[in-house]
Parts: structure tokens; sequence; C-alpha cells
């Protein structure tokens, strides 16, 4: 009898590839990501800057308006330079709200390529002690079968732990495939 038509096919390269190709890809998304993080990042503090720049040249104009014993004119045009610094203040801090806003979404996305990263390799770990752990199995039982004179090669012990692991390592990439779709990679 031919043990070899019996026995499973081993499939642990196809799903090692599998997860490499997942973790290949999601590794090529955080670095683009990164770079874009790096430069969402650079944006910000001169956005910053120029809300703290018009807060201090309204309080200034605020200041030098509660002060001012001058002319009319001089009044209408600290009057003008207050609601002008106002509407500065007021633009450049929406700016740095929107770039927070997109600067969080972009770190919970980095944080959610992070996660399935580690639960990829978390995946390829427990799939390749799998497979270790089935070959070991398979030389004990050709040991056993030449000790005790067999000439017929014993079926391959079952690996109880083999299904479950393989459905985890399917789980994980199909998992890891959905939240690309889901994120809009």
């Amino acid at each position: 009898m031919n043990t070899d038509s019996a026995r499973p096919q081993d499939n642990y390269d196809a799903f090692l590839s599998r997860l490499d190709a997942a973790t290949s890809s999601l590794s090529a998304r955080a670095g683009s990501l990164d770079k874009a993080l790096a430069g969402v990042t650079l944006l910000l503090e001169p956005y910053e800057s120029a809300v703290r720049q018009w807060e201090r040249r309204r309080l200034y104009v605020n200041g030098r308006l509660a002060a001012h014993s001058g002319s009319p004119q001089s009044y209408t045009a600290l009057c003008e330079l207050h609601v002008v610094a106002g509407k500065m203040e007021s633009m450049f801090r929406g700016r740095v709200e929107r770039l927070k806003e997109q600067l969080a979404v972009m770190q919970a996305r980095r944080e959610a390529i992070d996660k399935s990263l580690l639960e990829l390799e978390l995946s390829k770990i427990k799939l390749n002690a799998s497979r270790m752990l089935s070959q070991d199995r398979e030389k004990l039982g050709s040991i056993f079968s030449a000790l005790s004179g067999s000439t017929v090669a014993p079926s391959a012990l079952p690996d109880m732990g083999l299904l479950g692991d393989l459905k985890e390592a399917r789980e994980a990439v199909i998992l890891a495939e959905a939240l690309m779709e889901v994120k809009g990679y």
C-alpha cells in the first residue's frame, strides 16, 4: 500500500508564501504611510507657528485699541487690523485642526497595519512550529518502522494541531486582505 497518496499534501510552503506576500504588502503600505505621516507632521509646525503669531498680533492690536487716544482714522485702521488678525488666526487654526484630524486617521491606519503585521508574524511562527512538529513526527514514524523491521512505511502520525494552525493562517491572510479592502488600500 502506498501511503504517500493517502497522506495529505504539505501546504506549509503555500501558506507561508501567502503570509509572506501579505506581510510584504502591508510593510510596503506601512513605509508609504510613514512617509506621509512625516510629511503631514512637517506641515503642522509652520501652521501652529502661524496661529501663535496671528494670536499675538490680535492681542497686541486689541491692547492698542483699548489704550487708543488718537484720531478716529487710526482707531478705524486698528479695528480693521484686529479683524484681519482674528480672521487669519481662525483660518490657520482651522488648517491645524484639519491636519491633526488627518494625522489621527493616518496614525490609526498605521496602528491597524502594525497589528495585522504582528498577527501575520505570529501565524507564521505557529505555522513553522507546526511544520517542524509534523516533520519530527514523520521522522519518528520512520524510525519506529525501521526498528520494528517493517518494510512498509507507516502512515504519518496525525497532527491534531495542524488543521487548527492552517485554519488560523488562512484566517490571518483573509483578515489582512479584508482589512486592506475596508481601509481602502
